[in-house]
Order: C-alpha cells, then structure tokens, then sequence
C-alpha cells in the first residue's frame, strides 16, 4: 500500500516540495494558511485541504515546512497536529529549526509512538539539499520522500544532528556573503568600477561560485523579493543560541547578524541577503535610512 504524505508548509520551499512530490507521482495531501498557497499546490497536483488538521488526518507520514521554531510549536504541539500522528508513523521537520526545539519535539513523539526527524533543507547548486537527523531505520522509511524532493538527502547523525549541520551551512552562507559585500563596499568607497570588479576576480585564488554568483548582483544592487534575508537572519541568531548551549565561539556570525538586522530594520524586509552589501555602500542604508525599491527576483 502506498504512503499517504501530508505537508504543512507552502512557502517558497514547500511549493518546490510539493511540485517535486506530485512528479515523482507520490500522493501528497497539503495545507497553508495562504489562499494563494494553497491554490498554486492545488494546480501542482497536491490534494489541498482546508485546515493542517485534516491534512494531519489522513497522512500516513506529516511532513512540515514551516518558517520557524515557534510556528513548528504551535502547529504540532498547541494546535495538536502530533496527536493525530498515528502511532508507528513518522513526522518530519524540514523547517529550519532551533536543535533543541526539535529534540523536544523527538520526546513529545516519542511519548505517542510517533517518530520525529529533523531534516531542514537549502538550495544547492544542482537542487535541493537536506541533512537529517534520526535512526537510521526512520531515515530509511522516508527515502521516498526524500528523494523525491531533494537531489540529496544526507543523514548526519542522531536526532538534532540535521538542525546542527544547517545552521553551519547558514554560518558559512551568512559570513562569505558578508565578506563580499565588505569587500564591494571598501571597493566603492576607493573608487573602483564595480562593473569590472566581479570578472577581475573571477581571475584570482579568491574565486568560489558565491562570489561568483553574490558580487554582481550585490554590484547591481539586485535585491530580489523572496524576503529570505529575514529568515537567514533568523537562523543566525538560532546559530548564536545554539552556539552558547554548546560552548562555541562564533563571533562573525554575531558581528554579520548585526548588520543584517540593521538592513532589515532600515531596509525592505522582502529583500534577500544580497541586500546586506547597503550597509557597506558609500549612501548605505545605516547610515542613510530607509531605502525602499527592490529589483532582481531571487
């Protein structure tokens, strides 16, 4: 008998897991509180239902894609979607999420007989990509979802060990493309033809495919309206929470969350993290004000 999945969470990653989930010819019942959301999953194929409740209800394993910790909270815990997890299922987190949250959400399944995965996900050069935690038996009985809707799903390890590995990979994103934007705006502020700046480097040991990819559209100001500068900064500042649980000095992150949240604060919160370069511009929006155009889609 075939899995029935459903899927909380139609944001800008659940709408490609749901897209991806219906192609691999899976029966994928869904869910948001966005009307339009749930229209665009209704044209991928999904079947889309009126409340997480009823979706929760007929899912043999409940998937969530939401945007942070306390919403995760609220829909398994206060809303008590976990409760209609039948025993001997599963539920899987691919929210980026908080370790320790998620390790309590494992204890709150395990109590009902219901069990948890982490498995946060990030958009790699070829797809998606997610790190999971868990046994591997439950990671096993997942894989067709996984792979389904990731061009890779890697188990790192014990529960938590999903949220730890992406929190790292937001630290790495967060500070390189910190450094870029540093560097473009001490490039301004020296004169420098920005226009020429990304091929003169794309010559040099300081080559990688974000700065290939981060300087020009940093150069042209090119913000998108994805709005996920918000939802890194937010999980830099579950990165310094975790950090201090576990002893761990990460004092660039701490430094970049400043900014970020300076632009944010400033800025336009639909912009995507190629807008923290303002705070490096020689007219930067910290020291300009708000700044409220936005141009480029993600």
């Amino acid at each position: 008998m075939s899995t029935t999945y459903g899927l909380i969470g139609l944001g800008n990653v659940g709408s490609d897991l749901v897209a991806s989930a219906v192609a691999a010819g899976l029966d994928v019942h869904a869910f948001d509180i966005d009307a339009g959301a749930r229209e665009r999953a209704a044209g991928a194929g999904a079947h889309v239902h009126g409340t997480a409740t009823e979706v929760a209800a007929v899912a043999d394993t409940l998937v969530l894609s939401l945007p942070n910790a306390d919403v995760v909270d609220a829909v398994l815990l206060e809303q008590g979607l976990l409760h209609l997890v039948r025993p001997g299922e599963i539920c899987v987190d691919m929210s980026t999420n908080l370790p320790a949250r998620s390790l309590a959400l494992v204890a709150a399944g395990a109590e009902r007989g219901v069990a948890v995965l982490d498995a946060p996900v990030s958009y790699g050069p070829e797809g998606l990509v997610s790190f999971v935690g868990g046994p591997a038996a439950d990671v096993a009985r997942v894989r067709p979802w996984l792979d389904a809707v990731t061009v890779r799903a890697f188990h790192m390890g014990p529960h938590g060990h999903g949220q730890y590995v992406k929190l790292v990979q937001n630290m790495l994103n967060g500070v390189i493309m910190g450094v870029i934007g540093e560097a473009l705006g001490f490039a301004e502020h020296a004169g420098v033809d920005l226009d020429r700046l990304p091929e003169a480097l794309a010559w040099t040991g300081a080559r990688s495919e974000m700065l290939t990819n981060v300087l020009p559209r940093m150069a042209r100001r090119e913000y998108g309206t994805s709005g996920t500068m918000a939802l890194h900064s937010k999980d830099m500042g579950y990165l310094l929470r975790t950090a201090a649980e576990v002893g761990a000095r990460a004092p660039f992150t701490a430094a970049l969350r400043e900014v970020f949240e300076d632009v944010l604060a400033a800025g336009d919160p639909r912009w995507t993290q190629t807008a923290l370069v303002e705070w490096y511009l020689s007219d930067g929006v910290a020291a300009q004000g708000p700044v409220t155009g936005t141009a480029g889609e993600r």
